[in-house]
C-alpha cells in the first residue's frame, strides 16, 4: 500500500490562494482610499456645519447622514476583511445567500477605476442559498467580475445569473468584453498563464478558481469569442458535497 501525505500541498495551495487574494487587494488599493475618501470628507464637512447650529432638524438630518456614512466605511472594510482572511486548509462549509455574496464581490470590483466605468448587474434571486465555502466561492467570483471588468469597455455590462436545477446550483458570469483569442483559450485554466500585460496580472485566478469549484464537486467551463464578448458558467452541487 502506497500512502501519499498531502497536507504539504494542502498548505501550499492555500497559501497560494490567499497571495492571490492579498494581490487582488494591492490593486483594489487606490479605488480603497477613495472609496474610503470620499465618506471621510463629507462626515469632516458636516461635522464642522454643526457647529453653532440651532436647527434641530438640520441636527438631526446631519447626524442621519454621518451614520450612513459611517455604515458606508464599515461596509467597505468589512467586505476586504471577509475577502482577505486565509482561512483553514479544507473547506468550512456554510449555507449562505448567493446574491448577497455576488453583491459583495461588485462592490469589491468596482472599488477599481475600470469597474466603475462597467455596469455590474447582479440578476441572482435573493431567496437562492447555497451551501459551501463562503470565503472561497467569494474568491471566485471577484476573480470572475474582475476578468469581465478588465475586459470591457468604458459603458459595457457585466450580468450574473444564478439558477437551481436537478440537485445542482449554475452562476453565470456573461460580459461584453474583448474575448479571450481561440488558441489560447485552452490553456486559461493553468497556473501563471494570462492574457494580460505583464505586472497586471498573477496568472493564478483561473487555476484557484478550478482548483475552488473542483474541490465542491462542481464544475467550471468558459465560453469566449473574440469582440463578442466571455460566458463563464459555475456548476455546483444544491446539496453542497465538497472533496475529501
Amino acid at each position: 500500500m502506497l500512502l501519499e501525505d498531502l497536507t504539504d500541498l494542502e498548505i501550499l495551495e492555500a497559501e497560494l490562494a490567499h497571495s492571490d487574494r492579498l494581490a487582488s487587494i494591492g490593486r483594489l488599493a487606490a479605488g480603497v482610499a477613495h472609496e474610503i475618501g470620499n465618506p471621510i470628507t463629507g462626515i469632516a464637512s458636516l461635522t464642522q456645519n454643526l457647529r453653532g447650529e440651532e436647527d434641530r432638524q438640520i441636527v438631526d438630518e446631519s447626524l442621519d447622514e454621518i451614520m450612513n456614512q459611517t455604515h458606508r466605511i464599515t461596509t467597505i472594510i468589512q467586505t476586504l476583511m471577509n475577502f482577505s482572511r486565509s482561512g483553514k486548509v479544507g473547506t468550512d462549509f456554510q449555507r449562505f445567500p448567493l446574491g448577497e455574496l455576488t453583491d459583495e464581490a461588485i462592490r469589491l470590483v468596482q472599488l477599481t477605476h475600470r469597474g466603475k466605468q462597467i455596469e455590474c448587474i447582479n440578476h441572482c434571486p435573493s431567496e437562492l442559498m447555497l451551501l459551501g465555502d463562503r470565503q472561497k466561492i467569494s474568491q471566485v467570483l471577484v476573480n470572475l467580475f474582475s476578468n469581465a471588468v478588465e475586459a470591457s469597455s468604458p459603458g459595457d455590462r457585466v450580468e450574473c445569473f444564478a439558477w437551481q436545477k436537478d440537485g445542482q446550483t449554475a452562476i453565470e458570469v456573461l460580459d461584453q468584453g474583448a474575448g479571450i483569442p481561440t488558441e489560447k483559450q485552452a490553456y486559461v485554466f493553468e497556473p501563471f498563464f494570462t492574457t494580460k500585460a505583464p505586472g497586471e496580472g498573477t496568472g493564478l485566478g483561473l487555476a484557484l478558481a478550478y482548483k475552488i469549484i473542483n474541490d465542491h464537486n462542481g464544475s467550471i467551463e468558459i465560453d469566449s469569442k473574440p469582440g463578442v464578448g466571455t460566458r463563464v458558467v459555475l456548476k455546483l452541487p444544491t446539496k453542497g458535497k465538497s472533496k475529501q
